[in-house]
Parts: C-alpha cells; structure tokens; sequence
C-alpha cells in the first residue's frame, strides 16, 4: 500500500516472521499458508466460500479433530458442482482436450463427496453480505451462530467470496477480537485498491501479516507488481507474545507457495 499516492504497493504488506508456517489444503489452487497457531487456537472454524473445494477445512479438523466447522456458500452445491462438471467435460471432449476431459472425469465423484463431507459439518446455501436479508447471512449472525452456547469461542475465519469481502470486512470491524485469524482473498485490486487500502488499515489494528501470495490467474496490476488477486493470512496481535520481526524471506515461500494455476509461473513478490 501506498496511501500518499494511490499507487498499489505492497511496502506495507512484508509478513512477519512465523516459524510455524504450514501449508493446508490440497496442491495449488485450495491451499494456503498459515501459522499453525492460528488454526490450534480456534475451537471453530468459519469457512465463507467453498465451491467444489473443502480440502482446506478437512486438512484443518485433522489438526483440530475436535473444531467446529460452519461452511457458507450460496452458489453451491451437489447439484450445482455436477451439472457444472458434465458442461466442462462436453465442452473440453469438443474440443478434443482429452487429458483435461479425464481430469475432469475423474471429478464426477465430487458431488457425493460433498453430501457425505456435509453430512457431518454444517452447510448453509446462502451469500454472505454486509447486511441481512433474504439468502443472506452476515459475518456477526455467521460467527454468532458457530460460537452458539460459547460467545468467548475462538474463530479462525475463511474468506474467498468473490468481490464481496470488501463490504462484509467494512461492516464487521467490531468482530476480530476473538478471531485467531483471516485468511482473505482480495479480488480485483486492479479496481478496487482504494477499498483494499481502506480494508486492510483498519485490519492492521488486530492482526499482524503472517503471509501473502499472488494468484497467478489474474496476472498484476498494470505498471505493477502487484497481482490482481491476492491471498492474505492474517494473525491476531493477541496470539503473538512479542512483535514478530519482518520477515526476510523471498516471495512466494519455497516448499509452502504454489502456483494456483499449475501450468504457469507463481507471481514473484516486492515488498520494497
């Protein structure tokens, strides 16, 4: 961030320091680096975004067997996630793509996958937003809900909601102080770096920058090296018994970061 001229920068964004950074979830695209803490800490883990993706919150119960899982997602689904795998695969075998056709194949399972997943943890088919109504569900009633019979539980939070993290962060700034940790993903910077800006200032109050990575879908802000979708881990100040130093390592972390598209390079971080 640059707040002097509006030029997207990440300056003020160089994690710190965290010895027990661990990668969970599955490779490239799904998977995030974190502190372990911040996982070990929580009693509940509230899961804002999902798709046809829960290797992150099943790499996460088997850390914490005993966590509390609340997935919201209001565009999916079992029906959804396979009327969406039978078009993909018509359209790759029209094209003749046939490797991509037989890693989509061997995805048909998926749907089942997700009713027995969600057979033991709770799922809600709705969109999450700053205020209530119908379909919707906000950020406070979400962590009410996972917290319920125990208000001083702590949360770790998931956010991959497409856009909408910016109104949901500004209308929940009073929730973070039992929340162990965000892990946020920031979309359309290229547009929306004001608001990013805006966001992650009043964040920076509660909680230190434990990670960031650049997902290579999108590719960098124009004139930049910025990426246009970023993941952001984030740590409560509170489970930190000092200040962390900055860390010092290059960006994307070998041995944890992975590309999110798989067939093209990780996007190079600065931090100067």
């Amino acid at each position: 961030m640059n707040t002097s001229t509006g030029q997207p920068s990440l300056r003020a964004l160089r994690p710190r320091q965290f010895p027990d950074r661990v990668r969970l979830g599955r490779d490239h695209d799904g998977g995030y680096v974190l502190p372990e803490r911040i996982v070990t800490a929580a009693t509940a883990l509230l899961s804002l975004g999902v798709e046809a993706d829960w290797s992150f919150e099943e790499a996460a119960l088997e850390r914490v067997p005993g966590l509390r899982l609340l997935c919201v997602d209001g565009t999916t689904g079992p029906e959804i996630i396979a009327a969406r795998l039978r078009s993909e695969l018509w359209r790759v075998l029209r094209q003749l793509r046939l490797l991509r056709a037989l890693e989509i194949a061997r995805s048909l399972g998926k749907p089942r996958a997700f009713r027995r997943f969600f057979a033991r943890h709770e799922f809600q088919k709705r969109m999450v937003a700053p205020h209530p109504g119908p379909g919707l569900a906000t950020l406070a009633e979400l962590l009410a809900r996972v917290r319920e019979g125990a208000p001083e539980r702590w949360v770790l939070v998931k956010m991959d909601i497409e856009g909408s993290e910016y109104g949901v962060l500004a209308a929940s700034r009073d929730q973070w102080p039992r929340v162990t940790g965000l892990i946020v993903e920031f979309h359309e910077l290229d547009r929306r770096w004001r608001e990013f800006e805006t966001e992650m200032e009043a964040l920076l109050r509660t909680f230190y920058v434990a990670h960031v990575h650049g997902n290579n879908n999108d590719g960098c802000v124009p004139g930049t090296s910025v990426p246009v979708t970023l993941e952001l881990t984030l740590v409560n100040r509170a489970l930190c018994p000092a200040e962390p130093p900055p860390s010092t390592d290059a960006y994307p972390l070998a041995g944890l970061d992975q590309p999110c598209k798989r067939r093209h390079p990780d996007l190079p971080l600065s931090f100067e």
